[in-house]
């Protein structure tokens, strides 16, 4: 059963990328199971898409008798290589060592490429070709910084114009050809892309300026969160765990030893005298000998064992797999650490604990409880000691 408010496992989190598609799909083998590589191959699958329709478009102009057959066979010949190249390219992880992993100046200069090459072949229909042009330097939207979209759109007039002065050599060269087009429709067509691939490639870089900012954003987000986060489990003054990341801790251990027998101990520590080193250094002493405490404490710890700042000065430290008397050494150890720090912290400073073990069956409360008991009697035997009876 969900817990209220918690969000079924395959809906994505708003903000989050959609999930991998399921295994066995096509896609999910066409497009792999890497987030990011999955990415380059969405964008990919998308040219990949425009160079089919590209394709039909032509096939309707070879159809009108205005395209050779062999020329429309070549053009989708060298396409389909083109983007198998692109793909293998980007499937097998090739292109992450490039600058550009997605690969998308250079799909952007072969799109170019292509087109022009349509342009030149395409005779009466030529003008269709014009319009993968403006769709290539919004392929390059989401990614490419303003500047290589100010790079591309020149080359793309630059190329084009090209064109434009081969295919008039070729008309000179074959006079029967000026009857499909003339100059003056290519000096049309050129005036109109001077025009608009500039302001494509100003939306274009519009939208990658925006979603430039959407990262910082994000990012800037995502370390709040961070934050927020690590504020709700550990304490800001000692850089321990806080009494809320405690108890799940302890939770967690007693669900364990409920399920495998396995068991932990608990460790109640209590500074001493600490009203005193209040009253005598001020309450900035008081924070520097808790972090002392805590800094002297944190390299002796295990990389399974918890330790908290439980409340004010007294602090919970939680050993799983620890038997009573390994605990009672350990706490032991720390006492003779803390009593070393007097001249660090200003005042003398030790502490009193209490050492418990889970019993099987018993509630957490019961063994933290009997560990504040033993730590009381420590304090009352005459402070600056560990107790694990009574």
């Amino acid at each position: 059963m969900r817990a209220p408010g918690t969000r079924p496992p395959d809906v994505p989190a708003p903000g989050q990328p959609t999930p991998p598609p399921r295994p066995g799909t096509w896609l999910a083998l066409l497009l792999g199971g890497d987030r990011r590589t999955r990415i380059r191959l969405q964008q990919w699958l998308i040219a990949a898409m425009t160079y089919i329709g590209s394709s039909a478009v032509l096939a309707i102009d070879h159809y009108f008798g205005w395209l050779g057959r062999n020329q429309l066979m070549l053009w989708v010949g060298f396409a389909v290589a083109s983007q198998a190249i692109f793909y293998l390219a980007l499937r097998s992880g090739l292109s992450t060592r490039s600058r550009d992993p997605a690969l998308t100046v250079s799909q952007i200069l072969v799109g170019l490429l292509f087109a022009n090459w349509a342009y030149l072949m395409a005779g009466e229909g030529r003008a269709v070709a014009l319009m993968p042009m403006l769709l290539l330097l919004v392929f390059g939207a989401f990614v490419l910084h303003w500047k290589k979209l100010a790079v591309l759109t020149t080359v793309a007039l630059a190329g084009f114009g090209t064109s434009v002065v081969a295919l008039q050599r070729l008309r000179w060269v074959h006079p029967g050809a000026a009857a499909q087009s003339d100059l003056n429709e290519d000096l049309l067509y050129l005036a109109s892309l001077a025009i608009l691939l500039p302001v494509a490639a100003f939306l274009a870089a519009q939208l990658s300026r925006l979603r430039s900012k959407l990262r910082a954003k994000s990012r800037a987000l995502a370390s709040a969160l961070d934050e927020v986060q690590r504020l709700a489990e550990f304490d800001e003054l000692t850089g321990l765990a806080n009494r809320r990341n405690a108890s799940h801790y302890l939770a967690a251990q007693h669900a364990k030893a409920q399920l495998d027998g396995s068991g932990f101990v608990v460790a109640l520590i209590d500074l001493d005298n600490f009203k005193h080193i209040n009253d005598t250094r001020g309450h900035d002493g008081g924070d520097r000998a808790l972090q002392a405490f805590a800094a002297a404490a944190r390299p002796l710890m295990r990389g399974t064992d918890l330790m908290a700042r439980w409340g004010g000065e007294e602090f919970l430290i939680v050993m799983p797999a620890t038997s009573a008397q390994g605990a009672y050494d350990a706490t032991l150890r720390l006492l003779e650490r803390v009593r070393t720090l007097s001249g660090e912290s200003g005042s003398p400073l030790s502490f009193s604990a209490g050492i418990a073990s889970y019993e099987a069956g018993e509630p957490v409360a019961s063994t933290v409880a009997r560990a504040d008991r033993r730590m009381y009697i420590a304090k009352d035997a005459g402070r600056s000691q560990v107790c694990m009876t009574g």
